[in-house]
């Protein structure tokens, strides 16, 4: 059975051993939940056999880390399902409806991204990974709002919908709702900072890739492929870096995540496997967040100016 060593086979061996040493510490089946997460998204299929004896596994690890977080993800929109009817969590009935709804729509944009990426569509790729950094502040926004969760799920129609996102969302207003929150824990993450201005330069980039333009184009006649594409090796890093961001932001804000998806694994007896690594996968992304840090640090000394509790 083709399992997680098996399908990225260039993956460097040290980050192999730390993902597997790390799961099993924390007791969970790295196997059987990769198998009920990445192995049934709609278009898996093993990767092609590298054309060169000693590929790059930078690659592999990229992917690999973003298939982690997926998994996260999954996991999380599976939790505020069961979630929804479980009493007593410090988050509302409208944020877990909220949060089932967002994250629901992320995992399908996710994994369409991750297809585009491995069938040599990139500029599609960064449209889709413009999308998931919005969702992730919108996410982080309903959180950190009841009120703002409650006017979200209430909406009844197209034009509704619009005029939350208009009105709550739109031209960064989630972001700064976050941001602000994360100011005041002691982490400067406003539009003036070293990440303000990483993000506003990566998200021109992304804004690029939605809106026509004759730029780049001509220059060649066939891009490269995935894993020599450097395009989509960055659309697949950057969406690893926010949904890390999603996981480490959502535990700093002191909302009760913790103690609510550790609530909710004792109620999802169905789930229960997945359930019990959404509460505990914590520490978990954390470490991977480190690790992809520390790959971008050596390829470039630009980047996001994250930081990480410990």
């Amino acid at each position: 059975m083709l399992g997680p060593e098996a399908f990225y086979r260039e993956m460097s061996p040290q980050l192999a051993a730390r993902i597997r040493q790390i799961w099993a510490m924390q007791g969970h089946d790295l196997d059987r939940i990769w198998g009920q997460t990445i192995r049934t998204l709609p278009g898996f299929r093993p990767l092609q056999a590298p054309d060169r004896p000693a590929a790059d596994s930078r690659a592999h690890d990229g992917l690999c880390l973003f298939d982690q977080a997926l998994i996260w993800l999954t996991g999380l929109h599976r939790a505020a399902g069961v979630g929804r009817q479980v009493d007593g969590l410090r988050l509302s009935h409208d944020q877990l409806c909220a949060l089932h709804l967002l994250t629901g729509r992320m995992i399908e944009t996710v994994a369409g991204l991750r297809q585009l990426v491995l069938s040599g569509l990139a500029v599609p790729a960064l449209q889709l990974a413009r999308s998931v950094s919005e969702d992730v502040d919108m996410v982080l926004a309903l959180l950190l709002r009841r009120k703002l969760a409650q006017a979200f799920v209430t909406c009844r129609s197209a034009d509704e919908a619009h005029d939350f996102w208009r009105r709550h969302i739109a031209g960064g207003r989630a972001f700064r709702l976050v941001a602000e929150k994360l100011y005041s824990i002691g982490l400067d993450h406003s539009d003036q900072s070293e990440y303000g201005h990483w993000r506003r330069a990566v998200l021109t980039l992304l804004g690029s890739a939605v809106h026509s333009s004759p730029l780049g184009r001509g220059r060649q006649t066939a891009a490269p492929l995935w894993p020599d594409d450097p395009v989509a090796r960055d659309a697949l890093d950057f969406v690893t870096h926010r949904l890390h961001e999603l996981c480490a932001w959502a535990h700093l804000i002191d909302i009760g995540l913790a103690e609510d998806l550790a609530q909710i694994a004792l109620a999802g007896a169905e789930e229960a496997p997945l359930l019990a690594y959404a509460a505990a996968a914590r520490d978990i992304i954390f470490d991977q967040m480190r690790c992809a840090l520390v790959s971008r640090a050596s390829e470039t000394d630009t980047g996001p100016a994250s930081a990480l509790p410990g």
